[in-house]
């Protein structure tokens, strides 16, 4: 039999990787669910029930998001490199996203708006960059604390289409700003639940689009601005 060329196996030890990284992601959310689900069984009285059940609950909601977006990424994985193109209005699909999130930011106690822009459009396909602006924005308002604010803004600087996302919570050291676009790496310090996997598919999707991205302080020493930009 012809041996394996070492380009199919290096593919195939990549997929494994991404298997057992996945499964071991899943596992501590699934097993948190099992022992809330058991702690809510043993639960004595009502105020303990709901307690345990208000727990189960958001164990359950963190598995869905982990799924939801090892999904997203396994389609990234698949498609072809081009997808579905047309023309894409940046500002429109900065408003769509800012209206989906309004009532999560509203929720923990964030100001969520769109500042002045400009009605900028780029070839991509329409469902994977609401993935990517999506993604920002949720990252931004886990990472923010009540009282906060997240501000999209569309903007055009020159030849080049400029899609931008700040927040004001703890924003991310410069030393580990290059590793936060590896799949599932959460910074030692981090402490807000998530999949690691959201500025993952973003850089991605950027890829797939001929975009890069830059991430800065959104003040001198604070929050995070994340800045999208297609040339022209």
């Amino acid at each position: 039999r012809d041996a394996v060329p070492d380009r199919v196996k290096g593919l195939d030890s990549g997929a494994d990787d991404y298997i057992t990284d996945a499964a071991h992601e899943l596992r501590t959310p699934l097993t948190a669910v099992r022992l809330q689900s058991e702690m809510a069984q043993r639960a004595t009285d009502d105020a303990e029930r709901a307690d345990t059940l208000d727990k189960l609950r958001a164990g359950l909601l963190r598995a869905s998001h982990l799924v939801e977006q090892l999904l997203v990424m396994a389609r990234l994985d698949a498609a072809p490199p081009t997808g579905s193109v047309e023309p894409v209005n940046l500002l429109d699909l900065a408003k769509q996203v800012i209206v989906e999130f309004a009532p999560i930011a509203d929720d923990r106690g964030l100001d969520l708006g769109l500042l002045p822009g400009a009605a900028v459009t780029v070839a991509g396909d329409p469902g994977e960059l609401r993935t990517l602006l999506g993604n920002l924005v949720d990252n931004a308002l886990r990472y923010t604390p009540t009282g906060g604010r997240v501000d999209v803004q569309v903007q055009q600087a020159g030849n080049e289409a400029m899609l931008t996302v700040s927040d004001t919570g703890p924003g991310i050291p410069a030393t580990e700003r290059a590793r936060v676009f590896d799949r599932f790496y959460r910074g030692a310090s981090v402490t807000v639940p998530g999949s690691g996997l959201g500025l993952a598919i973003v850089q991605r999707i950027a890829d797939r689009h001929q975009a890069s991205i830059r991430l800065e302080d959104a003040e001198p020493g604070r929050g995070l601005r994340v800045i999208v930009r297609w040339a022209g």
